[in-house]
């Protein structure tokens, strides 16, 4: 399911115990992937046309409008990719 909606997947930099990622999404599929995202998500705080922070499974990210979801203090990649499975069922 991951792959239908992301392009790709970066890391963001740091030596911390918890890893940031930055989850690109595919442009042809970008508004339906935030749509189901957002759906499932709790908002918390919104930059109407710019970025949505969001809640979903304990765990907060920001959906910006551009196809990019940014998470931070994850564990490792496993739990991002579990999240991701969810969010986009």
């Amino acid at each position: 399911m991951i792959h239908e909606y992301v392009s790709r997947i970066e890391e963001a930099c740091g030596a911390a115990k918890t890893k940031d990622f930055i989850v690109i999404l595919k442009q042809d599929r970008r508004e339906e992937a935030l749509k189901k995202a957002l759906e499932k998500s709790s908002v918390l705080a919104e930059v109407h046309g710019v970025a949505v922070k969001a809640s979903f499974m304990g765990r907060e990210f920001t959906a910006f409008t551009n196809g990019r979801l940014m998470f931070k203090s994850l564990r490792d990649r496993d739990e991002l990719k579990t999240l991701l499975e969810e969010l986009f069922k």
